[in-house]
């Protein structure tokens, strides 16, 4: 049997990454768009993307841990102190809604193109699930991540696995009519570690009740980080083959697997939907804690409210709100980031929340 401390190990480690492999992380458009564009360099990034989310996993989570902190606010505010502290607020608020909406419209996009359904009804089925699941707080949110994050972890490595074993095809060199995020990879991979690590350290804000130990803590962080990177590898490995005809589809992973395997597609279809909603009821918790708190409102009411206006908002489409939102909010944790290690750097003399 397993001990307690592995049990939390694996809960922390879940929620962390479930947090990140969402719509745009399993499909593959992020992996795409911010990875694959720029040949070898984006398996450096990958590489580099997976250090950083551990080495943040774990100055975070360790924070958490030390200074017993139970919520967001009480993480932001020593850092950024209360004016700067509540612009950032404001900001994660905002981007956690947007995060919201694109795992809303691309869980709507997997239904719609596997049942048949008009896109309308399907983002509308989505909302009204993640309503329900958001309501179920915390406990359930943990519990959900636990259960589905190693298996999309491991569903993604092996089918990955298998096409890049069988595939034939040789890698042809990647042409560049796709726009890129930015002119290097290097860049481009700090970005997309940025606006991952907001809602994913809005979620490790809820972990103290998991975290009895600083050593889990740490681990927690370090396994989080390390199934995201073979994860996005893998997932990385596989556009490769198929590109730049996978640049048309809206998810490319799902489409691939497809061609190799219709029932082996059908499987991963499931994988993907199991992400964007985990993603989605915990970007949708997030939104509706925080703005509950705020205006002193049920978190039920707020959650109906929040699916309700976020059905219409997913149907701008899933990668165009991919490309327009994710960039945009990149500097915003490029900035978050740099002031956590900076402050994990100098130790408790750095943070304090007297």
């Amino acid at each position: 049997m397993m001990s307690d401390e592995f049990k939390n190990v694996l809960k922390v480690a879940s929620i962390y990454a479930a947090t990140i492999i969402g719509a745009g992380f399993a499909s593959g458009q992020e992996i795409m768009q911010f990875f694959t564009v720029y040949k070898a360099g984006g398996f450096y990034g990958v590489l580099l993307a997976g250090v950083l989310f551990s080495v943040i996993g774990c100055a975070v989570l360790e924070k958490v841990y030390s200074q017993r902190i139970r919520n967001y606010e009480e993480f932001i505010i020593p850092l950024f102190g209360w004016r700067l502290g509540w612009i950032v607020k404001t900001a994660v608020t905002l981007f956690v809604l947007c995060m919201f909406c694109i795992m809303i419209a691309g869980s709507g996009n997997v239904i719609s193109e596997n049942l048949g359904l008009p896109i309308g009804y399907s983002v509308l089925i989505m909302g009204l699930i993640s309503m329900l699941l958001i309501m179920t707080s915390i406990k359930g949110i943990v519990t959900l991540s636990a259960v589905i994050t190693p298996v999309l972890v491991i569903g993604i490595i092996l089918s990955g696995l298998c096409i890049i074993i069988y595939n034939e095809r040789q890698v042809s060199g990647l042409h560049g009519f796709m726009s890129r995020i930015t002119n290097n990879w290097l860049m481009s991979s700090l970005l997309y570690v940025s606006y991952n690590s907001i809602l994913a350290i809005v979620m490790m804000c809820s972990m103290l009740p998991y975290i009895k130990s600083r050593r889990t803590a740490i681990a927690g962080g370090i396994l989080g980080g390390a199934s995201l990177t073979a994860a996005a590898l893998v997932i990385n490995a596989v556009i490769t083959l198929f590109y730049p005809s996978a640049v048309e589809k809206e998810l490319p992973v799902m489409d691939i697997i497809k061609g190799f395997s219709s029932s082996a597609g059908s499987l991963y279809s499931v994988l993907l939907w199991l992400a964007m909603l985990t993603s989605a009821v915990a970007s949708g918790y997030s939104f509706s804690e925080r703005v509950g708190n705020f205006f002193k409102v049920d978190k039920r009411i707020v959650a109906v409210l929040l699916c309700a206006g976020a059905v219409p908002l997913s149907m701008l489409g899933f990668s165009r709100l991919i490309a327009l939102i994710y960039p945009s909010f990149g500097y915003l944790g490029l900035f978050m980031i740099i002031v956590i290690l900076a402050t994990s750097l100098a130790g408790p003399a750095g943070y304090s929340r007297k």
